[in-house]
């Protein structure tokens, strides 16, 4: 590690001690740093990691949590996870775990600290931390400091060709990645916080006090397209798109419109080829498609435990058929991301935690809560886009799903309306 790291890495960890609010926000902010690898005594680690555990550590000695862990599921006065998602986090860590035994190595047992420990350090400290409106004030405005600072980079990226990987530039379709080293890894972090800072805009009662909602929630726009993203445009098309026809004033138009999107799919459906012969001219679709049949051959073999954390390139070689198309790290789609990762019981838990997060946007929308269509949007934007990629297993996408997942249940505990 460097001088300025090491200045930096300080900086933190007096930042976090005088407030460990300031330091979750910070985490936040600094999602991309997992970028900056070091050695540290030989071992490898990332900025971002160095962060995380500091966070914890000075979490379980300021606040005296040391004192008072147990690993009790019952109910507990002083506990803040509720009783339902311990024993959902608890079974996460169990598939995380046989995830790490079924192909066990060196790399995998680094991939299930970045995806799966270090994530739920920083929900602890996460959910301990953050309490009521003026704290999640802070978080969304780190939210929007990310999306904000990855927008600059990634302008300073179009005009002056820094970080540019040839793949992606002229003469091919120039794609901005920003400090990634592709594309997609930006519109995946990205794309999310559009649809959230789009739903603040929409449903807040004072458009022009908070118009830097609409202002992030362009820089979003922009960045999706930039990426050439059909992924993110899509999901946060269709967020938008959700948001609107159900809101009253036009509900039954947009009950017409979906009733028309459904009839024309019905008809366009039959002439997709769902098993299409590849060639240097097939679109993203049908390399997924490709790959996705490919994967359910994988599958089939390996139903129960997957092939294991990090095992998915390895194992696809025999179901492989076209040679000039790469293998990809994960297939691409969420439900197979998590099944080939952490076998049939872990994809389970993942659906259990996303019906979790459903129960949870249903209170909110109960409650009348104005951050309901926000987050719901988020949400959808992240799910719709996991279908056609990787949106959990990358260390600042996982930190990212659990930032979702606790802000949502840490909203969902107000019962009143809630200006946004």
């Amino acid at each position: 590690m460097n001088l300025f790291f090491a200045i930096l890495l300080i900086g933190f960890i007096f930042l976090s001690y005088r407030k460990l609010l300031w330091g979750v926000g910070a985490v936040i902010v600094l999602l991309p740093a997992y970028l900056w690898r070091f050695d540290i005594l030989g071992l490898p680690t990332t900025f971002l990691e160095l962060l995380i555990v500091s966070l914890f550590i000075i979490w379980l000695i300021k606040e005296k949590k040391y004192t008072k862990i147990n690993f009790s599921l019952q109910k507990n006065s002083n506990n803040q996870v509720p009783k339902i998602l311990r024993y959902l986090l608890g079974l996460w860590s169990l598939a995380a775990i046989l995830a790490l035994l079924t192909n066990f190595s060196y790399s995998s047992l680094g991939l299930w600290r970045a995806y799966f420990l270090e994530p739920l350090m920083f929900f602890l400290v996460f959910i301990y931390t953050v309490k009521d409106k003026k704290d999640w004030k802070v978080i969304i405005n780190s939210l929007g400091l990310l999306l904000a600072w990855l927008f600059t980079v990634a302008m300073y990226q179009n005009f002056t060709n820094w970080n540019y990987i040839n793949a992606y530039n002229f003469p091919n379709v120039k794609r901005l990645t920003g400090p990634f080293a592709y594309p997609n890894a930006l519109s995946l972090i990205t794309a999310p916080l559009t649809a959230l800072f789009a739903g603040l805009w929409i449903y807040t009662k004072d458009k022009l006090l908070n118009w830097h909602y609409l202002i992030l929630f362009i820089f979003g726009v922009s960045l999706a397209i930039m990426t050439v993203s059909q992924g993110a445009i899509s999901a946060i098309g269709f967020a938008l798109f959700l948001a609107l026809i159900l809101a009253k004033k036009i509900r039954k138009i947009g009950i017409s419109i979906i009733v028309l999107g459904l009839i024309s799919i019905l008809l366009v459906l039959p002439s997709i080829d769902i098993n299409p012969e590849l060639n240097l001219q097939s679109s993203s679709l049908d390399i997924r498609l490709n790959q996705w049949q490919e994967t359910s051959d994988l599958l089939a073999d390996n139903f129960l435990l997957g092939v294991g954390l990090n095992g998915y390139q390895a194992a696809l070689q025999n179901y492989h058929q076209t040679e000039w198309l790469e293998i990809y790290l994960y297939p691409h789609n969420i439900f197979l991301n998590f099944w080939t990762e952490m076998g049939i019981f872990g994809l389970l838990v993942f659906v259990s935690l996303l019906v979790y997060v459903v129960l949870l946007l249903k209170n909110l929308f109960k409650n009348k809560n104005n951050l309901a269509w926000p987050l719901a949007m988020m949400w959808v934007t992240w799910f719709i886009h996991g279908l056609v990629d990787v949106p959990y297993f990358k260390n600042d996408l996982s930190i990212l799903f659990f930032t979702m997942l606790v802000f949502t249940l840490v909203v969902s505990k107000y019962k009143k309306d809630v200006k946004s």
